[in-house]
């Protein structure tokens, strides 16, 4: 593997350049590299192909081929890009799984060293998009009432 530092992890600078492609396939239209340019095909295997709508997509594809270059010119960079950010997906549950283990341990720890039955957050409860609540909240009482 390729432990290039230029190699970026986060895949979001590539979400519009992704979002074209999936346009593309879905218009019936195959992308087809080359030269350091793009060429459009009918897809031979589309169900739906619209001349129209492939048309429309084709023309928005032309205005916004710099974020679909940044894809379809370096498909070594992009697998790349893939293994890298794999990778960081990879440590990142790691480190979540340890840390989910953890943080339950650590509330079990508080709860029974500090007697206390509120939420850890405070009178306003968990967040709704905690990955993990408390166990006041799961019980519906995050005031500890």
């Amino acid at each position: 593997m390729d432990n290039n530092s230029s190699v970026k992890a986060d895949l979001g600078s590539l979400e519009k350049g992704i979002s074209l492609i999936e346009m593309a396939h879905t218009s019936g239209l195959r992308l087809i590299p080359g030269d350091g340019g793009l060429k459009l095909k009918q897809d031979p295997d589309a169900v739906n192909y619209d001349k129209h709508q492939a048309t429309t997509t084709a023309a928005i594809l032309k205005q916004n081929s710099k974020d679909i270059l940044a894809i379809t010119t370096d498909p070594d960079g992009t697998r790349e890009r893939l293994v890298q950010s794999q990778l960081r997906m990879m440590a990142a549950h790691e480190w979540l799984m340890t840390h989910l283990d953890l943080w339950d341990r650590l509330e079990k720890a508080y709860r029974a060293v500090f007697s206390t039955t509120e939420c850890v957050m405070g009178a306003d409860g968990c967040q709704e998009a905690a990955v993990v609540r408390c166990r006041a909240c799961e019980r519906g009482v995050p005031n500890g009432k």
